[in-house]
Parts: structure tokens; C-alpha cells; sequence
């Protein structure tokens, strides 16, 4: 165990080396970006700092860091719905399969629909309308190596339509979860879509890969209130390192509260949401400010048999 963590450590780090060749903003320079938007209402309210989140992460895992997966206990359920800006629609949908001592699997589903746009021709006239998706399928395995650490990793199959052109292409997240022993305090490092250049019909485009450090802490924790504070590093392949610092409070063993804040953002740095969990059900929803542009709202379920 120690020399795979050691090997995983590295490849974080060289990733992390690779990735910091440029420091300027790199904004457009990479496809399949609905992969950076997140999947679920959680994650939303976080403001995506849910890389050290293990309580309630089961589902979550499979849509951000795959390391949390090997923590997690029984079969579980998720599903999450959307309404993004411009008519877009965001759906995500992820299963948790326990396999004993193998460790654990995940499948999860992506999915944007980007609505009927109108199809004109050189010369401005009408043709009709067409359609526009993009879809990840992804197959999540992770592993209990210890009581306190675990690792993961994950492929992410790509496909993005629009009208009668497709591009595709395979992805790979990894992942590890550490809980460090000092009181509360866990640590995550994760890569998230790192893979070769895509390409759409004759031109080729990187992916947008993100390298992800976070921890996690409980400032206080007591048998019916809990208030966690996380706080992760992003760098992107395509923008500035940006710093996400998130709260949630637990009240009554039952009601979430939670914030988050990330910078630099131009329109959306700050993010809000709440939730409930009873019995065998967790409901969230979350809500992106966008400043000039209306406010997103996101909505999952995630059911333990």
C-alpha cells in the first residue's frame, strides 16, 4: 500500500507540474467543457470543493474524486436534474455496486441536451432545425487499502453531437482519499478528464484536464450538529488556479445548510444550497448566482437501498 500511494502521489505531482506550464488564462482552448460544469446539486453548493467530502459522497464520487468511492458502504443511488442557462438541460445519474474485499464500482451517466437550434444554409435561408448532446459514460473503480486511505480511478466515455458531426474519446480520472488520523482532517488529490486531444471533424482540441488538491475539516461535530469547512486548489487546463473554500452545516442529524465561495470567477464565484436526509434518502438542491445572467438551479435525489 504505501509504494501505490507513493506512485499515485507522484503522478499528482507530475501532472501538477506539467499542467503549470502556462500561466496565463487559457479560456477556450479546450473541448468537452460541459465535463467542468457539476453533476450534482451537492457538488453545486459546494462550489465543486467536494474532492475531501466522504459523508453522503457515495454517488458524488463518481462524478468528482474517485478515491472517495473505496470509503463507502452498500449499494446507493443518485439522480440530478438541471436547468441550465439558454434552455440547456443538465442530467446526471450514478449507481454505486459494492463488491466485498474487490472494492467498489460505479457507473455513471452525464448528459447535456443542448435543445433544437435553427439549421440555415450559406445564404441565410431556413433549412430546419438540429440538435446538439454531449454524454459521458463513465465506469468508477475504487478500493479500501486501509481503514484511513483509499484510491480510485476512473474511465470516462466521451461523445459530443451536433447536427450530424460527432467527436469522441476516452478520459481517465484518479484519485486518492486519505484520513489523516489528526482529529477530523482528511486529504484528497485527484485528476479529473486527462486524456489524448480530442478532434471535430478536422480540428483537434485538448481536453480539459484539472488537477484538484483539497481538504476537508469539522469544526465542530456533535452527535446532532455538524459544521464542516473544505477548502480546495483547482488548476484547469484552461483557466487560472482558482481556490474554492466551502461550508456545510449539519442541524439535527437531518437539514443541510451550505455555501461556498471560489476565485478568480468572473460571474459565479459564489454558490448556495440546502438538503435533508431521512432515513435512506438524501434530497439537495443547489443555486449558481450568475450575476447578469440568471441564476442556476440544481436538484438530485440519492437513495440507499
Amino acid at each position: 500500500m504505501k509504494y501505490l500511494a507513493q506512485k499515485i502521489l507522484l503522478l499528482v505531482l507530475l501532472t501538477a507540474t506539467l499542467l503549470q506550464g502556462n500561466s496565463f488564462r487559457k479560456t477556450g482552448t479546450v473541448g468537452y467543457t460541459f465535463l467542468e460544469l457539476p453533476a450534482m446539486a451537492r457538488q453545486a453548493a459546494l462550489g465543486d470543493a467536494v474532492g475531501a467530502v466522504a459523508d453522503g459522497g457515495a454517488v458524488l464520487s463518481l462524478f468528482a474524486n474517485p478515491g472517495v468511492l473505496g470509503l463507502q458502504n452498500g449499494w446507493h443511488f443518485g439522480a440530478e436534474y438541471s436547468p441550465w442557462l439558454a434552455e440547456i438541460q443538465h442530467n446526471a445519474v450514478g449507481l454505486v455496486i459494492p463488491a466485498g474485499l474487490i472494492g467498489n464500482f460505479g457507473i455513471s451517466v452525464n448528459m447535456v441536451d443542448f435543445g433544437k437550434m435553427t439549421h440555415t444554409g450559406t445564404e441565410g435561408h431556413v433549412l430546419g432545425t438540429y440538435t446538439a448532446q454531449s454524454l459521458a459514460l463513465g465506469i468508477t473503480y475504487s478500493r479500501r487499502l486501509t481503514d484511513k486511505f483509499s484510491w480510485g480511478i476512473r474511465l470516462n466515455g466521451i461523445r459530443e453531437e451536433i447536427h450530424t458531426f460527432i467527436s469522441q474519446n476516452v478520459l481517465v480520472d484518479m484519485g486518492i482519499y486519505y484520513l489523516t488520523g489528526f482529529n477530523s482532517l482528511r486529504i484528497a488529490g485527484y485528476i479529473n478528464h486527462f486524456g489524448v486531444d480530442g478532434k471535430f471533424i478536422r480540428d483537434s482540441f485538448k481536453m480539459p484536464t484539472a488537477l484538484r488538491l483539497g481538504i476537508a475539516y469539522d469544526l465542530w461535530n456533535t452527535p446532532r450538529y455538524r459544521l464542516t469547512t473544505a477548502v480546495e486548489l483547482s488548476h484547469t487546463a484552461d483557466n487560472l488556479e482558482r481556490l474554492h473554500v466551502a461550508l456545510e452545516q449539519l442541524i439535527l442529524k437531518r437539514f443541510y445548510v451550505r455555501s461556498a465561495f471560489k476565485t478568480p470567477v468572473n460571474e459565479d464565484p459564489w454558490s448556495f444550497g440546502v438538503g435533508i436526509h431521512w432515513d435512506k434518502i438524501r434530497v439537495d438542491a443547489g443555486v449558481i448566482p450568475f450575476g447578469r445572467f440568471p441564476a442556476v438551479y440544481s436538484f438530485g435525489i440519492q437513495v440507499t437501498p
